[in-house]
Formats: structure tokens, C-alpha cells, sequence
């Protein structure tokens, strides 16, 4: 279809359904957008990209070896983020996601992170969770990060063998004895000598992503970091 065709369309399907901020309502200019400007700047950064020993590092001493961790903003309930993860990952919005990953990778560009990184891994779904919900979240995420990066994305290398419940009400041990031993590396030569950046939608205790990094850490000479969007707090 030509270009100027593809404009027409996307602007007269504005007009008939126009895109709304999910915090407030107003309409959007762009169906890429979730949020207004003020919407937008109202969710909670951290800033924690430029903090060496940040809070989310701090999850992981003593249980990981990671060389960058960081949350894009504060996960805190009731609040607007919730919202928009809740929509993404149970009421099958995957915008939100793209559009979360794309706050995600112009963080990174900004800092001149991306280019530490050779791949994008998202956190694995086991099979019959991701066919439940027809897509795994984190790829989603993912997405976004890749269109303002260009990361490439892995979504093959590793897969997740045992399906475990939710990890909501579980205690951090719980959390812990929920997810050991869930992930399998199946092409760990797609994973070797890069630096990997690990994507997930929440860190709340680490345990899922210490699990991962658990499995990883068999490949020679792999790097590990992780990104999240949201860090769970009060």
C-alpha cells in the first residue's frame, strides 16, 4: 500500500477512533502514544541509570554477579504504572508495552547504554502461560526498547520448563523456591561472549530474574544486565 495511502487511513481512523490517555482521558495525537505529556511526567522516575549501587543492584548483591541493573520507575500500587502494566499484561493492550519499552530505550540512548548491549532478552514465559495469554509482556517491552535502540531481540535462546503459579502473595523464600531451576539455556551459542540485557515488567524480591541469571551464567562468557520498568516499593 503507498505511503501517502497509509497516512490517509491512519489519520481518517484518528478521527473516527480517536487514541485517549490512559490517565486522564484527553484525546492523543498519536495512536503510539498511552499517555498525554502530563500523564507521561507524572510517572515516578527513578533516575536510577545514573546511580552506581542503586536500589535495584542492591536486590541482587550477594546473589549475582550483574554489571548494570536499573527500573525505569517506581511500581507502587493504586498508581498509574500499575494500571498500564495491569492492561498489558491481563487485558491483552499490548501498546502499553511498546510504548513503556520505547520510555525504556531512549533512556538507555540518552545515557549511551545501548551500546554496551549485543541483545535484548526478555524474561521467558513457560508455554502454556504465554498461549493463555496469547504474548509474553517482556517481549512486548522488549519491542519498544528495540524500535528506538535496535537492540536485537532473543527470544529463542532460553525457555522456561516448569510453569509455576503466580508469585503475588508469596513470601521472598516462597518467591524463591517458585522459580529455582525454571529456566533451560537451549542455544547457548547464540549467547556467547555478549553482554545480555535481561528486560522484565516489575522487579519486585529478583527471584525469577536471579533464576534466569542462575542459567545464564553456564554460557562462556556471558555478561548479564537487567532492566525493568517498574521497581516494586511500597
Amino acid at each position: 500500500m503507498p505511503v501517502q495511502i497509509k497516512k490517509y487511513l491512519s489519520g481518517f481512523s484518528a478521527l473516527i477512533f480517536p487514541s485517549l490517555c490512559k490517565g486522564c482521558g484527553t484525546s492523543l495525537g498519536t495512536p503510539q502514544k498511552a499517555l498525554c505529556r502530563a500523564c507521561e511526567s507524572s510517572l515516578p522516575r527513578t533516575y536510577f541509570e545514573k546511580v552506581p549501587k542503586n536500589p535495584v543492584e542492591q536486590v541482587f548483591w550477594g546473589r549475582t554477579r550483574l554489571e548494570l541493573a536499573t527500573s525505569i520507575f517506581f511500581y507502587r500500587k493504586g498508581e498509574l504504572l500499575q494500571s498500564l502494566i495491569h492492561q498489558l499484561k491481563y487485558r491483552g493492550i499490548k501498546s502499553n508495552g511498546t510504548y513503556l519499552g520505547s520510555i525504556a530505550g531512549k533512556v538507555l540512548v540518552k545515557e549511551s547504554l545501548q551500546q554496551k548491549f549485543d541483545l535484548l532478552l526478555p524474561v521467558p514465559l513457560h508455554y502454556r502461560k504465554q498461549k493463555k495469554r496469547g504474548y509474553n509482556q517482556s517481549e512486548i517491552i522488549c519491542e519498544g526498547i528495540n524500535s528506538v535502540t535496535h537492540i536485537p531481540i532473543d527470544k529463542t535462546s532460553v525457555i522456561r520448563t516448569v510453569h509455576s503459579d503466580s508469585q503475588t502473595r508469596r513470601s521472598r523464600y516462597e518467591r524463591w523456591e517458585n522459580v529455582e531451576g525454571i529456566f533451560r539455556v537451549i542455544h547457548p551459542e547464540h549467547l556467547e561472549n555478549k553482554h545480555i540485557l535481561l528486560v522484565d515488567d516489575v522487579v519486585t524480591t529478583g527471584s525469577t530474574i536471579e533464576a534466569l541469571y542462575i542459567a545464564l551464567k553456564k554460557v562462556q562468557n556471558v555478561k548479564v544486565s537487567v532492566l525493568s520498568i517498574g521497581l516494586a516499593s511500597g
